[in-house]
């Protein structure tokens, strides 16, 4: 187990100073040592392999090779609904994430309707575990809410588009008033990919506004 721990960290810092080659080697070495520790105690190492997964997954993503990256999101995924079912609160946030990684990846591939689902399904997740913990989960909701409204307005379904922005907004907004150098640039952000919208539909007070 520690050798697969440490080839992983080894694989993120690879991955970080831009040895993709070398950080690919580590991941798979760590994952082929992880699955077979699940094989004989998965409830010890299957949360680990769904983690290897997950990081090889956004090398592929970063190297453009989407369908092996999409092929890791899917496992790492299946297996975090697993966990998910036995433990909510320990495994519903690595659903969401994977959730949210998969649907960026549809995303970019141009499987608009898949992005969508996924999306969506992330940021139900995302709000229940916000309910009982929202210091820690409400940014994530806000964050896919930004990402669902992009695909939105993408997909020329401005007014859910404008819902989707106005309610990561209110949030930002909130986060704001508690963790002004978090949180403002978010804001901005948002208001930004608002007022391009209002100026899309020719709501140009709108958008001078928010632009302001």
């Amino acid at each position: 187990p520690y050798v697969a721990t440490t080839l992983n960290n080894l694989a993120n810092l690879y991955r970080a100073t831009q040895r993709m080659k070398e950080a690919g080697q580590a991941f798979d070495e760590a994952l082929a040592i992880r699955r077979k520790l699940a094989v004989a105690n998965p409830d010890a190492y299957l949360p680990g392999v769904a983690n290897t997964l997950n990081n090889l997954a956004n090398l592929y993503s970063d190297t453009q090779r989407m369908k092996e990256a999409g092929q890791a999101y899917g496992e790492a995924l299946g297996i975090y609904r697993k966990l998910a079912d036995a433990n909510p609160d320990a495994y519903l946030p690595y659903v969401a994430t994977t959730l949210n990684n998969l649907a960026i990846l549809y995303r970019a591939t141009q499987r608009m309707k898949e992005s969508e689902q996924a999306f969506a399904e992330a940021l139900a997740a995302y709000r229940k575990i916000a309910e009982a913990n929202p210091d820690a989960y409400l940014p994530d909701v806000a964050m896919t809410l930004n990402n669902l409204a992009n695909l939105y307005s993408a997909t020329q379904r401005r007014k859910e588009a404008e819902q989707a922005f106005g309610e990561a907004l209110a949030i930002y907004r909130k986060l704001a008033e508690a963790n002004s150098d978090a949180y403002l640039p978010y804001v901005a952000t948002t208001l930004n990919n608002l007022a391009n919208l209002y100026r899309g539909t020719q709501r140009m007070e709108e958008a001078g506004q928010a632009y302001s």
